[in-house]
């Protein structure tokens, strides 16, 4: 399926980033959104092909020479006040040949997952104003001019939060001065799922229970006791409450 550009977000680095970036290097970078980009510029890498004719060949021989890493430019509705802007201003002022990280981030991710990241570095240029007349907005177009190869990241795949698939249960006998115990029963989704508890008395929440186990006090008996079970990971969280005891005796 195809994609606009619509909901995609662009980052810049307020730190100059003078030297070249693998993926892990651009993700520990702390990161400031630009708003207000009505348009970004051809990005990508352009390659230059070199030719060679010898004596004992007929056709021309090519290879690959350097790369281009792009000079995009980045087109902003202007605003005094964002912080993505001005850092943009600052790092292009005259004189100023320090390299800054960027980060685009595409709007392509499944059910809320992280979409195409795309990483760039390199020196900022402008600011260009379009002008125009009455009903045209102030623009503001910077160049970004990369200094190395872009770094693509896929999409990140949409995880899957616990479900239940048989509910909790408690065993043990209800009786003051017993112990009961909860089973977690059985959960789908992505690994690493961990489990909170809750115990209840007649649907209200028993301050404090909130192991695996509880001891049944007098001010329990006569009420029906049940445990509800939250189970957790990455990507969400679920909860599941047990069939209730007989009234504790």
């Amino acid at each position: 399926m195809a994609n606009t550009n619509a909901a995609s977000k662009i980052y810049i680095c307020a730190t100059a980033q003078n030297s070249e970036l693998d993926q892990t290097g651009y993700e520990a970078l702390t990161w400031v959104e630009i708003t207000g980009i009505g348009r970004r510029g051809e990005i990508g890498k352009n390659t230059n092909i070199v030719n060679y004719n010898t004596w004992d060949t007929n056709v021309i021989q090519k290879a690959k020479g350097m790369t281009d890493a792009g000079s995009p430019e980045l087109e902003v509705a202007r605003s005094a006040t964002d912080a993505g802007q001005i850092l943009l201003r600052t790092a292009a002022a005259v004189g100023h040949n320090s390299n800054y990280a960027f980060k685009e981030v595409r709007a392509d991710g499944v059910s809320g997952a992280t979409g195409t990241v795309i990483y760039n570095r390199g020196l900022v240029v402008g600011p260009k104003r379009p002008g125009g007349g009455n009903e045209d907005f102030d623009l503001e177009i910077f160049m970004l001019a990369f200094q190395q190869e872009e770094i693509v990241v896929a999409p990140s795949s949409a995880g899957t939060a616990p479900y239940v698939t048989a509910v909790p249960t408690i065993s043990g006998t209800a009786t003051v001065g017993q112990t009961l115990t909860g089973a977690n029963g059985t959960w789908a989704g992505d690994a690493t799922i961990t489990y909170a508890y809750q115990w209840y008395a007649n649907n209200i929440a028993i301050s404090g229970a909130t192991s695996g186990t509880y001891v049944l006090l007098a001010a329990q008996s006569g009420k029906r006791i049940t445990l509800r079970v939250t189970a957790s990971n990455a990507s969400g969280n679920a909860s599941a409450t047990t069939s209730p005891t007989s009234a504790v005796a």
